[in-house]
C-alpha cells in the first residue's frame, strides 16, 4: 500500500486515479516484471490502467518513484557497509583507521549527492532543454514531466520509499526469527542492508530472484557470522527460508493477484478514432 500511495502521488500529475486503479496498476506491474530483467516490467504494466494520460509520460513518472526506492536502498546499503567494516575487520593498524575514515567521508558525500540530485529533479527539464538544442521541440512533452514535481512532492516520495524499505527490512528480520535465527536487531539490519545493496547491482529477473537472493543472503550472513557463532547447517537453511518467504510475500503472491487483473487492462485506446 505504501507503493500504491507513492505511485498515486506521482501519477496524479497526469491523471486523477482511484485507490483501486492505483492498486491494480501496482499489482499488474509486479506480474509483468516477473518475466523482464530488473523489474523493467513494473513501468510497463502500470501505465495500462490509465485512461487518458500519455503512457510514456506515465513511464517517466513511474521511473521517478523507482529511482527514489533505488536511492533509498543505496543509502541504507552504504550505512550497512560503514557498520560492517569495523565489526568485521576491526582496526589492526593506523592504516585501517584512515581507510575507515575515508570510507565514511566518501559514503557521506555520495549519500548527500544522491539525495540532493533527487530532490532537484525539477531542474532536469532545463538540463534536457539546454543539451537537446534544436531537437527540444520533439522531446519537450516528455522533458517537462520532471518539472511537475516540487521539492515537497519529491521529499514525500523519498520518505515513503524509506518507509517501504523499513517495512521490507523488518519483514526480513521477523522471518529470520520465525525460522530460528535470533540475531541482535541492528546486526540483522546491517546484514539485510548489505543483501539489498548487492541485489541492486546483480542483473536478474524476478522469477530467478528467489535463488539469487537466497544465495547472496547466505553468503553475506555466513561471511559475518561464521567467525563469531557456532555455524550449523540450520543457519543457512533459516537464512534461505526467510529470504524465500520474503520473495513469496512481496513478489510471488502480489504477482499472482496481478495476473488475475491483467485481463482488465486496456492495451489499446481510441484517440480521434485511432487505436493507440
Amino acid at each position: 500500500m505504501l507503493e500504491v500511495y507513492k505511485w498515486k502521488i506521482l501519477i496524479t500529475k497526469l491523471e486523477d486515479i482511484s485507490w483501486w486503479n492505483a492498486t491494480k496498476a501496482v499489482l499488474t506491474g509486479i506480474s509483468v516484471s516477473m518475466i523482464l530483467p530488473n523489474r523493467v516490467g513494473d513501468y510497463l504494466g502500470r501505465v495500462f490502467v490509465l485512461e487518458k494520460a500519455d503512457r510514456l509520460q506515465a513511464v517517466l513518472s513511474t521511473i521517478i518513484g523507482s529511482l527514489a526506492q533505488l536511492i533509498t536502498t543505496v543509502l541504507f546499503g552504504l550505512l550497512a557497509v560503514n557498520m560492517f567494516f569495523p565489526a568485521y575487520y576491526g582496526f589492526p593498524d593506523k592504516l585501517s583507521v584512515w581507510i575507515y575514515v575515508g570510507l565514511i567521508i566518501v559514503s557521506l558525500v555520495l549519500m548527500l549527492l544522491l539525495v540532493l540530485t533527487f530532490l532537484s529533479f525539477a531542474s532536469f527539464s532545463d538540463v534536457i532543454r539546454r543539451i537537446s538544442g534544436r531537437f527540444y521541440e520533439k522531446v519537450e512533452k516528455y522533458a517537462m514531466v520532471f518539472s511537475w514535481y516540487s521539492l515537497s512532492d519529491l521529499l514525500k516520495v523519498l520518505l515513503i520509499s524509506i518507509m517501504r524499505y523499513v517495512v521490507f527490512s523488518f519483514q526480513f528480520y521477523l522471518l529470520l526469527l520465525a525460522f530460528g535465527l535470533s540475531l541482535p536487531y541492528f546486526t540483522a539490519v546491517m546484514l539485510i542492508g548489505l543483501v539489498y545493496l548487492a541485489m541492486t547491482v546483480i542483473p536478474t529477473i524476478a522469477l530467478s530472484e528467489l535463488g539469487v537472493r537466497g544465495s547472496v543472503s547466505m553468503f553475506i550472513f555466513a561471511m559475518y557470522l561464521k567467525p563469531i557463532i557456532t555455524w550449523t547447517d540450520d543457519i543457512p537453511l533459516a537464512v534461505f527460508s526467510a529470504s524465500g518467504m520474503l520473495w513469496i510475500i512481496n513478489l510471488a503472491f502480489p504477482a499472482l493477484l496481478g495476473l488475475m487483473l491483467v485481463y482488465s487492462l486496456r492495451f489499446f485506446r481510441k484517440i480521434n478514432g485511432d487505436r493507440v
